[in-house]
């Protein structure tokens, strides 16, 4: 599978900088077409159940100043796309171009964010994401993302590291999740100039080591090292030093190989690695 459309959500907010840094780099390295999705907030959805001393005036009120907040956050987002855009030097386009390259569109659809997000992230290759749990609606939007959309996602970082994709770090437990990560990021892997697939622990009974992963790399023109890492209490710390070492700029990740409502209580790879990590992390559920 080629990278050849890319979905940006962008929402008016702290993170639309970083997301739309990250995600036209990843068009100009693909060649691909990056959309930047706002949602607009149908007004009545910001009005909470009426009760009986609610008045129409009221009502009125806090739909307009629904509106107002939209537009806002509309005019806001679009002055970081114009500006990322101008910034990367790439075209916009409605269909494609008689050469390959790299290509934008701005969209405005309306409705919730997170389930159109999801709606119409299933018709693109990538999505590239970031996440504030500061925000609530980011992180619906994020959830929405990962579990709904079936396509690997692109994590933006706080800072995008100069480059993306060159030094890649693989977290393999031999998992059906890491498994269609690897998969899914295949276009990564292939023009990366280094692969580091990582392991932490022994691999469960029944799955293929990360040595076996890197033999069946071959076949797909990929070189890959493999650091197969004694077992230890906080992986994610292991995953993240191992990076470090090697100056990856990217991880690849399978999320979320627990129920993801253990791990959001409990703790696990996927809940510490978006929470610490400074790298983008490609990851797919």
């Amino acid at each position: 599978m080629a990278v050849r459309t890319i979905l940006a959500p962008v929402a008016g907010s702290n993170i639309d900088q970083r997301v739309l840094d990250l995600a036209f780099r990843t068009a100009k390295r693909f060649n691909a077409h990056l959309e930047a999705l706002f949602v607009a907030a149908e007004p009545q959805d910001a009005i909470p159940i009426v009760g009986e001393g609610m008045s129409g005036l009221i009502i009125e009120e806090m739909m307009r100043a629904a509106e107002s907040e939209t537009q806002r956050r509309e005019t806001r987002g679009r002055a970081a796309y114009d500006a990322a855009r101008d910034a990367a030097a790439v075209a916009e386009a409605a269909v494609p171009m008689p050469d390959l390259q790299a290509t934008c569109a701005w969209r405005r659809d309306n409705g919730r964010e997170d389930e159109t997000v999801a709606r119409r992230g299933r018709l693109f290759d990538l999505v590239v994401i970031g996440r504030d749990p500061r925000e609530a609606a980011a992180s619906l939007t994020f959830d929405a993302a990962l579990m709904e959309t079936g396509r690997p996602l692109l994590v933006a970082p706080e800072k995008t590291p100069e480059t993306v994709g060159e030094k890649v770090v693989i977290a393999w437990n031999g998992g059906v999740e890491a498994a269609r990560a690897v998969t899914s990021a295949m276009p990564l892997l292939r023009t990366a100039k280094e692969v580091t697939i990582v392991s932490v622990g022994e691999v469960p009974h029944g799955r293929a080591c990360a040595k076996a992963l890197a033999e069946q790399f071959v076949w797909h023109g990929v070189e890959a090292r493999v650091s197969e890492l004694p077992e230890q209490s906080h992986v994610a710390n292991a995953l993240i030093s191992e990076a470090e070492k090697v100056a990856a700029d990217s991880i690849v990740l399978g999320a979320y190989s627990h129920s993801r409502f253990k791990e959001m209580i409990l703790g696990g790879v996927t809940q510490d690695m978006l929470a610490k990590c400074t790298l983008p992390l490609w990851i797919m559920h």
